[in-house]
């Protein structure tokens, strides 16, 4: 009994680890997605620089769909593309926009966290609450079969559990664990604002 306990414990670990991963990965984008973005991103910057210019409209809408949101200022999109990895730059500013914030034209690096994020320790804690939450909803989630034995149900009360416990602590498990991602990639975006050295930039537009 103590054996196949151990087992499914064991189990649940490996799945909590590699769900991670899956999630990591999806927030990535897939294949697909991944070249169909690269055929039009290819598009819209040699529209960029034929003549005669594109309209401003134009190109605002085309910054919007870079970034596959209309929620992010054109200029600030302008600005993530100038730097380096703007791919990933782009998809960690959107990911994360909820933990930065965009400053202004004088500063030597145009993005920041938000205020409340700004200290080093107001997100690590932050970063180890969500990674428990995640651990312990996803055991929690998964506790009608962990418990089976120790508490001789049935195989049909524990599907009647489970159908309970999975969807609400699974639920709060993959919010932390996203939370968790958005968290690192705005760090990493943070740290690495390094201008690229063969940009291309359309000229600046008046408001």
């Amino acid at each position: 009994m103590e054996i196949e306990t151990t087992v499914k414990i064991i189990t649940v670990i490996f799945g909590i680890i590699g769900a991670a991963k899956v999630i990591f990965d999806l927030s990535a984008g897939s294949k697909v997605k991944l070249r169909d973005e690269y055929r039009f991103a290819k598009e819209f910057l040699r529209d960029l620089t034929q003549e005669p210019k594109l309209h401003p409209l134009a190109i605002e809408k085309g910054y919007y769909a870079v970034a596959g949101t209309a929620s992010i200022k054109s200029k600030e999109i302008e600005y993530i593309l100038s730097l380096e990895n703007p791919g990933r730059c782009l998809k960690d500013y959107t990911l994360s926009r909820k933990y930065l914030e965009h400053l202004g034209e004088n500063e030597s690096t145009k993005i920041d966290f938000a205020n409340k994020y700004k200290k080093p320790w107001a997100r690590t804690w932050r970063k180890a609450a969500y990674i428990i939450i995640y651990v312990l909803g996803g055991f929690t989630a998964m506790s009608p079969f962990l418990l089976q034995q120790l508490l001789n149900s049935e195989t049909k009360q524990v599907l009647i559990f489970s159908a309970i416990t999975i969807p609400t602590f699974g639920f709060f498990a993959f919010d932390s664990l996203r939370s968790f991602i958005k968290i690192y990639r705005a760090e990493s975006l943070v740290e690495n604002q390094n201008k690229h050295t063969k940009l291309i930039l359309v000229e600046r537009r008046s408001a």
